[in-house]
């Protein structure tokens, strides 16, 4: 049975969605969230599941939870990892305070918890698939997958929220910048970029205005199995599936494909050059 570990926000929306999905398809998964009462009462549902009081800004905390999926699992080992943790609030990188104010220092929580945060998971899957499956190719290896949770905010203009943006766009970073070299640890990484979901995330309120404006919602079960078919198809690597509203897509879920550069002469020119001074075929630092 595989081994799945979703890093935070598991207890509820889209985090709990991938739980839910990802139980029901047979596998054991250890999740972290910073809210006890709510991942206690979600791990007390469902079987093969654990829950680990988790906040990703902190390492500690990160790093007792992944040790704690592996003990979940028979084998000892991870096989897929979800990086869901997110936030967003007024931003204050945005707020003017007026001319007659000094700027005052921005809170840049969404970028520690957003960015940061999936930083952390992502050294933390890494080592663990490079510690189970070793640094070169074999056909021994298992595999193992890291999915990053971006947003529409990704590639979307998204106003007034640069922090948010600017961490949603960097999981487009992160998975660029590995998507080449994870073959070496029989390892894919992917992203998952939800459009509006009725979640926590945003109040009532705020999602209420979003849809009085005829804005249609994608829902948290296609998210559920955007996720899985990710997971279900070793093929899939270095790709961003966007969950959508059902009008966009009839699975709830499409890949967009902005992530490569098809027909695209130029930009293939330019990556080509890109990889020059540090080739795939370099390996990696261990």
């Amino acid at each position: 049975m595989k081994s799945q570990l979703t890093s935070l926000a598991g207890g509820s929306g889209l985090g709990e969605a991938y739980v839910r999905a990802l139980v029901n398809a047979g596998v054991k998964v250890c999740f972290g969230d910073r809210d006890v009462h709510r991942g206690q009462q979600l791990a007390s549902e469902l079987k093969d599941c654990r829950f680990v009081h988790c906040d990703v800004t902190n390492w500690d905390d990160q790093v007792r939870l992944f040790s704690e999926a592996t003990s979940l699992s028979a084998t000892g080992k991870i096989d897929y990892v979800v990086a869901n943790a997110g936030i967003i609030h007024a931003d204050d990188v945005f707020t003017f305070n007026g001319p007659s104010q000094p700027p005052q220092k921005p809170n840049l929580d969404i970028i520690s918890v957003n960015l940061n945060g999936a930083l952390y998971t992502t050294k933390l899957a890494s080592h663990y698939f490079m510690t189970q499956n070793g640094t070169s190719p074999s056909p021994s290896q298992t595999d193992t997958c890291l999915v990053l949770i971006g947003s529409g905010a990704a590639y979307l203009d998204c106003p007034r929220g640069p922090q948010y943006s600017a961490s949603k766009y960097a999981m487009r970073g992160i998975m660029h910048s590995l998507r080449r070299t994870a073959y070496y640890y029989g390892s894919r990484i992917n992203m998952i970029s939800p459009w509006y979901v009725r979640t926590g995330i945003l109040s009532h309120e705020d999602f209420d205005a979003v849809e009085k404006a005829g804005v249609q919602f994608a829902t948290m079960e296609d998210a559920g199995q955007c996720l899985l078919r990710i997971l279900s198809d070793a093929n899939v690597n270095g790709r961003s599936l966007f969950v959508s509203a059902r009008k966009w897509a009839e699975r709830g879920y499409v890949d967009l494909d902005l992530d490569e550069y098809p027909g695209n002469g130029l930009l293939e020119e330019i990556q080509a050059d890109q990889v020059k001074f540090a080739p795939v075929e370099a390996g990696l630092f261990v």
